[in-house]
């Protein structure tokens, strides 16, 4: 299967009733504690786990058994009434998109589009971000170039821990003439000549990070 982690928020969103493996040291990490978590708190972990300072901390296998644990927690405060601001929507979209299915990604779209309902544009992006790795899932090209994945025709480098770093990539498939760069502007994705670029930086082994996910205004 193709790689879909989410780059930059590494971010490449967890619905199904999938077992989780119960003496895995991810998971006792992630046993719940007595004090409760904000959204914030729960996406700032997330975020630690994708990419830490120094290289990818858990496998891929690792890191989206520790989603589908924090995903049931949200779906819980969602569900309580504890998520109610355009920020915690934005967080929970944020860690539903890193899950491993169209599902997940579905779910993640929605609470972007409830994030932009109540007043915060900067879930614009992630908007367009859960709607590309949606369309990936369902065997469809991406249409707004969020999705920066796993080039088979490019060898991945390996970190020192033995994990594969993010270098080596592709926006492919992608219906590149389905939206213009001004409804990619309006949500705050690089315009296509820019995406071009940040591939060509993948492959020569650099990160393009800033140019990935230009501010929203």
């Amino acid at each position: 299967m193709m790689q879909l982690r989410l780059l930059g928020s590494l971010t490449s969103l967890t619905l199904c009733g999938v077992a989780l493996v119960a003496h895995t040291s991810a998971l006792d990490a992630q046993k719940p504690s007595e004090t409760p978590k904000t959204v914030h708190q729960i996406f700032v972990e997330d975020q630690d786990d994708s990419q830490g300072p120094d290289g990818p901390r858990f496998t891929e296998e690792e890191y989206h058994q520790r989603v589908k644990v924090r995903e049931v927690t949200l779906r819980e405060m969602l569900a309580s009434g504890e998520m109610k601001t355009g920020d915690d929507f934005t967080d929970a979209a944020t860690i539903f998109q890193h899950g491993n299915t169209a599902g997940d990604c579905l779910f993640a779209h929605i609470l972007a589009m409830e994030a932009m309902a109540r007043g915060t544009p900067a879930a614009r992006w992630i908007a367009a971000a859960t709607l590309d790795r949606y369309l990936q899932f369902t065997k469809q090209p991406q249409v707004f170039g969020t999705q920066y994945i796993s080039d088979p025709n490019v060898p991945l480098r390996v970190h020192p821990s033995g994990l594969p770093l993010p270098f080596g990539r592709t926006l492919e498939p992608y219906n590149e003439t389905f939206l213009s760069d001004s409804v990619r502007t309006d949500f705050c994705v690089p315009i296509l000549a820019q995406q071009h670029e940040n591939v060509a930086m993948f492959n020569a082994g650099k990160w393009p990070r800033e140019t990935m996910h230009p501010p929203c205004h």
